[in-house]
């Protein structure tokens, strides 16, 4: 199926389905930064549903094609859409992705999206390209950016037990004094994610560096 008539079809559905109400506490809940449409979670996850049975993955350019059509829409419900249709293709994902995932990282940022992006399908990359993976977080938390900051310090959410704790713990001590919330909460949150496994390790951490901000250090013990 041609991807313009299949966003079409999904404006079309969308414009269906939309609650004026619920469009503008979204837009509140979000800082006003965001157009929505007022569709809710499940409700969206049901009509990914239909979504998907008229959108069916090709090769990564041609598809991401089709991803920046729903990332370039003003409606904040088609970024999710896009995350959610990558979702279901992200065992597939392969090197050809991981300019295109960093871009999508840099544009509308927030944390939603961004939230997503570098654990669940970065993450997903770089956890079988290691060295890759590297390469590209190495350089994200030296950046000026704090979005790519952010993504460095969360991109091993989902790694377990396996997490590279040495980097991670380097990665937060690079950005210790960081006065941006969303980098020292996603700090502490990775410390949080990791102390599930190896409790020991984080306290360690924690106790060995009094100086991480309140912030890091409590979102960071909260487990211990």
């Amino acid at each position: 199926m041609d991807y313009i008539a299949a966003y079409n079809e999904i404006q079309t559905l969308l414009k269906e389905n939309a609650n004026v109400s619920n469009a503008v506490d979204m837009s509140k809940y979000m800082r006003d930064q965001f157009q929505f449409y007022g569709i809710k979670s499940p409700l969206r996850k049901e009509l990914v549903k239909e979504i998907k049975a008229v959108i069916k993955p090709r090769a990564a350019q041609e598809y991401q094609e089709f991803i920046q059509l729903l990332w370039s829409d003003p409606h904040r419900e088609c970024q999710y859409i896009a995350n959610d249709l990558m979702g279901t293709i992200k065992k597939k994902m392969n090197l050809e992705w991981v300019d295109f995932l960093e871009q999508l990282i840099l544009d509308k940022s927030w944390w939603d999206t961004v939230d997503f992006l570098a654990p669940n399908l970065l993450g997903n990359i770089f956890f079988r390209n290691v060295e890759l993976g590297h390469r590209y977080t190495d350089k994200w938390i030296e950046s000026d950016n704090f979005w790519l900051q952010r993504s460095a310090l969360i991109y091993q959410l989902r790694y377990k037990d396996q997490v590279d704790f040495d980097r991670l713990s380097r990665y937060i001590l690079i950005r210790k004094s960081s006065e941006e919330f969303f980098v020292q909460k996603a700090a502490g949150w990775a410390l949080r994610q990791y102390s599930k496994y190896k409790p020991d390790a984080v306290a360690e951490f924690l106790n060995d560096h009094f100086d991480l901000s309140k912030l890091t250090m409590r979102e960071g013990s909260k487990y211990l």
